[in-house]
């Protein structure tokens, strides 16, 4: 079994070109693009190699772009691709900002991470965020799935859809959208997890290094993209929310709106 977050510096590299990433922020892309956000900067949280920061700062020229990460190789490396992005090292818990001050904070595979509170983690989200601010959210799926892979990557817990979303609420903010991604392929990744959890597998880095496995992810997630413009995933590997900050004190989005909404 591999140390705690070995394999993370393996993601920055892969960043542009590895079909996961790629794929994913194809779909985080998607999930943001028809959702209006109030004028101001952008944060990243958890930027890694900061692909996903130098995207943001693409789309959005108009406003200012930061990225912040806890590893100092992970900013290195950012720093060495763009400087259009302002890249920040810092804590979770501890961040550099006060008050509301984002029209977007994404946390990509942030707050499910090893030592994190994801309450408290969240609550200090929704506090950083400007009224009708918005949030992008991805944690890993499904608590019995939790094993080697997610020990490699630093993941503390994988999480039901129920619980990670009476989370999101109890932070004040309001799901937009709930919906699962990396799913055409999740029987499959499905069954080698499960083995790998009860020693019937070896874990084994090369399954993670660009290749075959790498472009059938890549695709797969493509075209989930394309469906995840109009629609939700019933299920999934990965579990995404877009919430928002309420406009003002008064205002309170529907909480039926994720049962009402987008199927």
């Amino acid at each position: 079994m591999s140390d705690a977050g070995a394999l993370l510096p393996s993601l920055y590299a892969a960043e542009e070109a590895g079909g996961w990433n790629v794929g994913m922020r194809t779909v985080a892309r998607a999930l943001l693009a028809n959702v209006p956000l109030p004028f101001g900067p952008i944060l990243e949280l958890g930027c890694g190699g900061g692909a996903f920061a130098i995207e943001l700062a693409q789309s959005h020229l108009d406003v200012q772009v930061f990225g912040l990460d806890l590893r100092g190789a992970a900013l290195a490396f950012a720093q060495s691709r763009s400087r259009r992005v302002t890249w920040l090292q810092g804590d979770l818990l501890q961040l550099p900002f006060a008050g509301p001050t984002f029209a977007l904070i994404a946390a990509l595979d942030v707050v499910d991470q090893q030592g994190v509170d994801a309450g408290a983690a969240l609550t200090a989200i929704h506090e950083l965020l400007l009224p009708g601010g918005v949030t992008l959210l991805r944690v890993s799926a499904h608590a019995w799935l939790y094993g080697p892979h997610d020990i490699a990557f630093g993941t503390g817990r994988r999480y039901s859809r129920s619980a990670f979303v009476a989370l999101v609420r109890s932070a004040g903010l309001t799901p937009l959208r709930v919906t699962y991604a990396n799913s055409l392929l999740a029987p499959a990744v499905t069954a080698v997890r499960l083995l790998q959890q009860h020693g019937l597998l070896p874990f084994s880095q090369e399954l993670y290094e660009e290749g075959i496995v790498h472009r059938m992810v890549g695709a797969a997630l493509m075209q989930e993209a394309r469906w995840l413009k109009r629609y939700n995933l019933m299920w999934g590997l990965s579990l995404l929310v877009v919430a928002r900050k309420a406009w003002n004190a008064a205002d309170g989005q529907s909480s039926q709106q994720i049962d009402e909404g987008m199927p």
